[in-house]
């Protein structure tokens, strides 16, 4: 039976245990006491995991300076690892300086569609950065070890209701707000509740044209875990994060056939 590490790399060294799953992203894997990996690691029956990352890490960061470097040694140093797990783009696109400033028009209190909600080629601009990104982590995993599955995931349709933790600002509806994004229907419905699921669609479709790259000779396989559309929104703990019961149902609905697969436990 193993553990979960996250970025405790002295610890794994100390502990001789091999790592079987290798997880690198944001707060769906490194939210405290509630993420992902806690309910895959019990449908995994109980691998060694090691996630690297942090919550609120952007794409971009994840592939780069000593996250990537990490992520580079452990695929090297740990035959044993037969799965990879990505979880990254939700935070290039939620928050202040990303939803408002690089995604929304600056004044939206006219809008009457999605699109009149954003400015010229921002959304395809961060899409494209988010792709990139994942290409990078791809071709690492592709040139250390094409065996390995490696799972990607497109989040779910989360509520701009600010809901968020102690100390910490809206990710959804202050940016929305800062754009005059109309309220009408909010949270739960209307133009704010259509921007959140435009822009997980545009992120699934940014995820499958990468898949649909990927899976060729010498190259791991690469399979997109579809969660959006799993959570009634009585499962929200907050605006980007589902509640320890939402989360068991994403990893019981959506991440446990293709990663029991992946380890050889189906």
């Amino acid at each position: 039976m193993g553990r979960i590490y996250w970025n405790q790399y002295a610890a794994l060294q100390g502990s001789g245990e091999n790592v079987d799953v290798l997880a690198i992203g944001d707060s769906w894997f490194h939210y405290p006491f509630n993420n992902l990996l806690t309910p895959l690691y019990e449908a995994l029956e109980r691998p060694t995991i090691f996630a690297i990352g942090e919550n609120g890490a952007r794409a971009d960061e994840i592939a780069a300076g000593s996250w990537l470097g990490n992520f580079r040694k452990l695929l090297a140093q740990y035959p044993t690892i037969r799965l990879v797990c990505v979880s990254a783009g939700g935070n290039d696109f939620a928050g202040i300086g990303d939803l408002d400033d690089r995604i929304l028009a600056r004044d939206c209190g006219t809008a009457e569609t999605v699109e009149d909600c954003y400015r010229e080629g921002g959304v395809e601009s961060v899409f494209a950065a988010v792709g990139d990104a994942y290409r990078t982590l791809l071709d690492e995993v592709a040139a250390l070890r094409p065996d390995v599955t490696v799972l990607l995931h497109n989040y779910d349709y989360a509520i701009p209701d600010g809901r968020t933790l102690a100390g910490l600002r809206s990710w959804l509806k202050l940016p929305m707000d800062n754009c005059r994004v109309p309220t009408v229907g909010a949270p739960r419905d209307g133009l704010r509740r259509d921007v959140v699921r435009d822009l997980i669609d545009r992120f699934t479709l940014c995820l499958d044209d990468l898949v649909a790259t990927v899976n060729g000779e010498h190259e791991p396989a690469v399979e997109l875990v579809w969660s959006a559309g799993t959570l009634r929104d009585t499962a929200w703990a907050n605006e980007l994060h589902p509640r320890p019961s939402g989360f068991n149902q994403i990893v019981d609905d959506c991440w446990s056939g293709p990663a029991r697969r992946a380890l050889g436990l189906d």
